[in-house]
């Protein structure tokens, strides 16, 4: 899974006057198998270059894109689909400036194949904004490391060492000597500790993250802490005993990984149970339910969809107006015939993205199962 940096550097890509071709394509291995997906991608590649055909494209722009169409479908066959975790894969070509990226996701979207000017990121900027970013920072008297996390990944973010000196050598002349060696040490601690905070608060300011993890003794950490600046602090999600020169990154990340689930699994039942405590009060800030989330989404309402990771249902989709139903075999809105959905919530989860709203994919069984496992928090 990338993570916002390289998000960032995806989107500045520009390859005009050629094309930049964006994939997208659920490869949940308990719903496809790879024949399936192959198949799918064949269909999609031929219809996408027939419409491309009839555009008026240059011959290198035409040449490109069908470069992008067999890549695409090469990288398809070589793809590993026996990991769960990869429910989803993203894929960007641009065969004349001999650009290609692929990456596995944690959730799959809707299949969707697009050439244009630039990276189509939308599905990749609502996966990520629901990833929590977290940071940890391990500290002692002399050391403070400090690293990114998005996702699975860990990123170094700064590693400073000041030297603060022993507290206490030796008394000398009737203590006076222990006394300035004492408070000399505490100043340069107390500098040390203002620097790495220093350092976190301009990463914040620059960077929003939601948890903060500590690392060290505790003592330590007690000192540390108080040197944070009031935005920081109150994003400290737990701490953990660590040797801060010894502490490897497998076991940072193991830690970090603990302390943040814990704070997600808490936060996202706080939000279920207020989706469903607000959709229960009276519907103007919340709805649960296929036909309820639906109808919110035709009316461009949806601030916040949650999903439960396995559902599934069919229904129909108005291709003139994007009008989603369960169960219209003509359109509500505009009257044209709908098309048959294989899997409306997929609709709705592309739907969302393209309205610019946020995703939250909760686990199955979560409390939202018993509330027609899907509802939004609403716009208006």
């Amino acid at each position: 899974m990338l993570n916002p940096a390289q998000l960032a550097e995806l989107s500045k890509f520009s390859p005009a006057p050629l094309l930049v071709t964006s994939l997208y394509l659920n490869t949940d291995p308990k719903r496809f198998s790879k024949a399936a997906v192959q198949a799918l991608l064949k269909d999609l590649t031929r219809d996408r270059l027939t419409e491309l055909r009839g555009t008026g494209l240059t011959h290198d722009q035409l040449k490109s894109v069908e470069g992008d169409f067999d890549r695409l479908r090469d990288g398809i066959a070589s793809h590993a689909f026996n990991r769960a975790e990869h429910r989803g894969l993203a894929a960007f070509s641009c065969t004349g400036r001999d650009f290609y990226q692929m990456w596995s996701l944690p959730f799959g979207f809707k299949a969707t194949l697009l050439a244009g000017p630039t990276p189509y990121l939308r599905p990749l900027q609502a996966l990520l904004a629901q990833a929590p970013h977290a940071v940890t920072v391990l500290v002692d008297q002399h050391r403070a490391r400090a690293f990114n996390f998005y996702a699975d990944g860990i990123h170094d973010m700064f590693d400073i060492t000041h030297e603060t000196g022993s507290k206490v050598r030796n008394a000398g002349f009737q203590g006076k000597d222990e006394r300035h060696i004492e408070h000399h040490h505490d100043e340069t601690v107390h500098h040390h500790y203002q620097d790495a905070a220093d350092r976190l608060l301009h990463a914040f300011q620059s960077a929003p993250f939601e948890y903060l993890v500590l690392g060290g003794h505790l003592e330590d950490l007690r000192g540390f802490e108080r040197h944070l600046h009031s935005y920081v602090a109150e994003r400290v999600a737990g701490r953990f005993r660590a040797d801060v020169r010894a502490a490897s990154r497998e076991e940072i990340r193991t830690k970090t990984n603990e302390l943040v689930a814990t704070e997600e699994k808490n936060r996202r039942e706080d939000l279920v149970r207020r989706l469903v405590g607000a959709a229960r009060s009276n519907g103007s800030q919340a709805v649960t339910g296929l036909k309820s989330t639906l109808a919110a989404l035709n009316d461009r309402r949806v601030q916040t969809l949650f999903v439960s990771e396995d559902f599934i249902s069919p229904g129909h989709h108005c291709t003139a107006c994007e009008t989603l139903s369960e169960k219209d075999v003509k359109c509500s809105r505009c009257g044209e015939p709908t098309k048959e959905a294989s899997d409306v919530v997929d609709e709705a989860v592309a739907l969302t993205v393209h309205q610019g709203g946020a995703i939250r994919i909760v686990p199955a069984g979560d409390v939202l199962a018993e509330h027609g496992k899907i509802g939004a928090m609403l716009r208006y």
